[in-house]
C-alpha cells in the first residue's frame, strides 16, 4: 500500500483498488435494498412481500359484526372469577375459542365419522336438526371446570361449584356497543 500526502501534509494510506470495488459494491446492494423498503411505505399497501405495512391501518371490519364468549367461574364462596381457557389448558386462544364456537353450534355431529358417543345421541335425539342447541357444550364447561379445580387444595375456597360460559354480540358500525348480552350457560360441578 503506497502512502501519500494529502493537500494539509498529512500522511494517509490510499485505497487500494480492490478495497474501491468493494465499496462500491456494499453501496450499490444497500441501495438495492432501501430504495424497494423506502418506495413500499411510502406508496405500496398490501402487496406481497410488503403487507406488513398493514399493521399501521385501522383495525377490524365495521360493517359485521362478532359473536364472542366469556368464560367465567363461580367459585365454592359465591366470587364470579375470569378463567382464561388458555391458562387452563395450554391452548393457543384462537383455537380455544374455535373450540368454544364449534361446540356451541354442534359442529362435532358433523364430522364424518363421528365420535361414538355422538353417534348415540344422535340416535336418541332423531338427527342433527333434532340435536338440542350446543348439546356437548356442558361436558366443555365441565371439562374446564374440573381441570381448574384439580389446581386447587380441596379446603381452598377458590375452588368452583360452577362454570358459566356468557355469549356476547358486537353488531358492528362502530367501536361502541361491543357488549350486548345472547345468551349464558352454566353447569354446576
Amino acid at each position: 500500500m503506497a502512502t501519500t500526502k494529502d493537500s494539509s501534509g498529512d500522511d494517509y494510506v490510499a485505497a487500494s483498488p480492490r478495497d474501491r470495488r468493494l465499496l462500491i459494491r456494499y453501496a450499490v446492494l444497500t441501495l438495492a435494498l432501501f430504495i424497494p423498503l423506502f418506495a413500499a411505505f411510502a406508496f405500496v399497501r398490501n402487496l406481497y412481500p410488503f403487507a406488513a405495512s398493514t399493521m399501521m391501518v385501522a383495525g377490524g371490519d365495521l360493517q359485521s359484526g362478532r359473536t364472542y364468549y366469556w368464560l367465567r367461574g363461580e367459585t365454592i364462596t359465591g366470587e364470579i372469577i375470569d378463567l382464561p381457557p388458555m391458562e387452563l389448558t395450554d391452548a393457543l386462544s384462537g383455537r380455544t375459542w374455535t373450540l368454544v364456537n364449534a361446540a356451541v353450534q354442534n359442529s362435532a355431529f358433523k364430522i364424518s365419522p363421528p365420535h361414538p358417543a355422538n353417534v348415540a345421541l344422535l340416535s336418541a335425539a332423531g338427527g342433527v336438526d333434532k340435536l338440542p342447541p350446543a348439546a356437548r357444550l356442558n361436558d366443555l364447561l365441565r371439562a374446564w371446570g374440573t381441570i381448574y379445580n384439580s389446581r386447587m387444595s380441596p379446603a381452598s375456597p377458590k375452588r368452583l361449584r360452577a362454570v358459566r360460559l356468557d355469549q356476547l354480540r358486537w353488531e358492528g358500525g362502530s367501536y361502541s356497543n361491543y357488549d350486548r348480552w345472547v345468551q349464558t350457560w352454566r353447569v354446576e360441578l
